[in-house]
């Protein structure tokens, strides 16, 4: 495939942790150095597995070349493929330990072959004469079976992380258009196109003022030569139809023009991109034979990976029916409460959009248990879509319930704020007792059978203090943003849940606030331990929320009393008595664990200059 030469790239580089996003832009004929903290470059320094100065990036003529460095110690990683030396082209991205580098858009196309050209929108002709046609609702679909489930299972895993990188929706047709080609192997050209459906003829008469497409992102083999021709009759079809249909060719009618069984393709099908906000969008995938490498193709070789398409557009179709939602101030519902919505819609809605320094509340929230889940329910992929589904909406209500705003989904993660646009009465006290309705929610449908939420866990995160929060953005794409060092330090939190084995974590200043707000019946304050998080200087006190004793009794005020006393002792450089106290609490206690793990890194004794806290090895 070939793509038109620009002037610059714009590159997302993204870690495992919310906080961990940049973007930079690399202008034409530009070599740049990447490393965890270079000479002279572009520094990501939170991932290990990056060597100081790891790797050379260069962006010409429609190229984006890496070469890694002699003396870095790991490879990239592309398509489950490692190598030292890798040309990519806008649209997709690659691997360098934990980091994902997207090639994610590019401005200035002023010459050269565009997707259009190579796609064959002027001079058109249908690829051949169709010899069976079939249609299907999507009713008929959910009947069907999934063929390569394990492979496509792992496939459809990687969307939520996909999508999170993607900022428009030319990426995210690119994007899908890859996923597809790596999911369908009889598959040799894939394309996400958005047509103005006013515009599209109404019955197959008006071919000739077929309209171009406003989108069209595309993806073929590498051994694909030919044109690749998209059917406008098959595409008109499942638009007007609002079904899935597919056309198989007779490839060797010489009435098909260039399209021949040679260089061309044999069967195609198109799925409508269905919903209120994806009218005009539809998916298309093409290909010469079947999976086991004849060219003799029936109907049973195309439904089940028809099905996984299908699939896939439902989700894609949410997805941008939620982004829509993110630009559209009309439809904010989605995003804030009844009580926020007044505030921004009000006379000085306006006003309030634009970011100012706030006191701010942030939450974060993490889903785990996906691996599992999606072990179980393999052969199921509808029901572990709708159980992630049914996850983030747990946390979005939870967010939402206490007049909350949700910045972002990370995939299986969501981050909500409070503090803007209203200002905080009770400091993060809402944000406490979100987090602690989201927990609850969780822990009484986790364990019950047939639940879409059994088999999952939460972790949460909250942390106040100083941040920018507001619109933040282009008139062009905007979206509702938190930034400051209060955000860092709740995603830390949110992972320190992992390490004290408990739901929530928070710092010192929620805990001041929630003991002084909060009643017993709703929550409870345990002291953790004074930690130096991974990277960075100061140390903080942490803090656990712990739901009312009735639901967790494993937990009791003496011993979070006695724990208390072995970590003043742990503090004071007094390890021997903290250890006998540590003895009279239950070994199953997360922070206990926690306590003993830490002490027993340095044999028990404290280490030169210790001041108290722990310096952590992982974030």
């Amino acid at each position: 495939m070939v793509q038109a030469p620009t002037s610059t790239l714009r590159i997302s580089i993204s870690g495992p942790d919310p906080s961990q996003r940049i973007q930079k832009v690399l202008n034409e004929g530009e070599t740049l150095r990447i490393g965890r903290a270079p000479h002279d470059g572009w520094a990501i320094p939170w991932d290990l597995a990056i060597s100081r100065e790891h790797a050379d990036l260069c962006w010409a003529a429609g190229t984006l070349r890496i070469v890694v460095l002699p003396a870095a110690r790991n490879p990239i990683v592309y398509r489950n493929r490692m190598t030292k030396e890798l040309s990519i082209f806008a649209g997709d991205w690659f691997q360098i330990g934990s980091t994902t580098f997207q090639a994610a858009g590019v401005a200035n196309q002023p010459h050269g072959k565009s997707d259009e050209d190579t796609i064959g929108v002027d001079s058109y002709e249908e690829p051949g004469r169709v010899m069976e046609s079939h249609a299907y609702s999507e009713e008929e679909l959910q009947k069907v079976a999934f063929r390569n489930t394990q492979q496509q299972m792992e496939i459809l895993a990687k969307l939520p992380r996909l999508i999170s990188g993607s900022q428009s929706d030319e990426e995210l047709g690119g994007l899908v258009s890859r996923l597809l080609l790596d999911a369908i192997s009889q598959a040799d050209a894939v394309a996400v196109a958005h047509f103005d459906e006013t515009q599209l003829p109404k019955d197959e008469t008006g071919f000739d003022e077929f309209p171009k497409p406003l989108t069209m992102r595309f993806e073929t083999r590498e051994y694909f030569t030919g044109r690749f021709n998209p059917s406008r009759r098959m595409i008109l079809q499942a638009l007007r139809q609002q079904a899935s249909v597919i056309h198989i060719w007779d490839t060797n009618d010489q009435a098909s023009g260039e399209f021949t069984i040679s260089e061309g393709l044999g069967w195609a099908y198109c799925v409508p991109i269905r919903g209120e906000s994806c009218q005009g969008w539809c998916m298309y995938v093409s290909g010469k034979g079947s999976a086991s490498g004849g060219l003799m193709v029936e109907e049973s070789d195309l439904v089940s990976d028809l099905r996984f398409t299908e699939l896939v557009a439902q989700f894609i179709g949410s997805v941008r029916h939620v982004r829509l939602l993110q630009e559209q101030k009309t439809q904010l519902s989605s995003f804030f409460s009844p009580k926020v919505i007044e505030g921004l819609t009000g006379a000085k809605g306006q006003d309030t959009l634009s970011p100012s320094e706030r006191d701010i509340s942030v939450l974060f929230c993490d889903v785990r248990g996906f691996s599992k889940k999606s072990e179980k329910l393999q052969d199921d992929l509808l029901t572990l879509l709708q159980s992630v589904s049914a996850a983030l909406g747990v946390m979005a209500g939870g967010i939402l319930e206490r007049d909350g705003v949700i910045a972002d989904f990370q995939g299986d993660a969501a981050l909500g704020f409070w503090g803007w646009p209203l200002e905080l009465t009770e400091g993060p006290v809402p944000a406490c007792r979100a987090a602690l309705t989201i927990y609850n929610q969780f822990y009484n449908e986790i364990a019950v059978a047939g639940s879409l939420l059994e088999g999952f866990s939460v972790g949460l995160g909250v942390a106040h203090g100083r941040a920018l929060a507001g619109q933040i953005g282009t008139n062009q794409q905007a979206k509702v943003g938190v930034f400051g060092p209060v955000v860092n330090q709740g995603a830390r939190l949110e992972t320190m849940t992992k390490q004290f084995d408990l739901p929530i974590c928070i710092d010192e200043t929620t805990a001041e606030y929630a003991r002084k707000y909060l009643l017993p019946s709703e929550g409870r304050i345990r002291r953790l331990a004074r930690v130096r998080p991974k990277g960075m200087d100061t140390p903080i006190n942490v803090f656990g929320l712990l739901p009312p004793v009735e639901q967790m009794p494993a937990v009791t005020e003496q011993i979070i009393a006695v724990y208390e006393a072995a970590l003043d002792a742990v503090i004071e450089g007094n390890w021997g008595a903290a250890i006998k106290l540590l003895g009279k609490i239950p070994d199953q206690d997360g922070p206990k664990r926690f306590l003993l793990r830490q002490m027993a890194d340095t044999k028990n004794i404290p280490p030169s200059g210790w001041d108290g806290a722990f310096s952590l090895a992982n974030k």
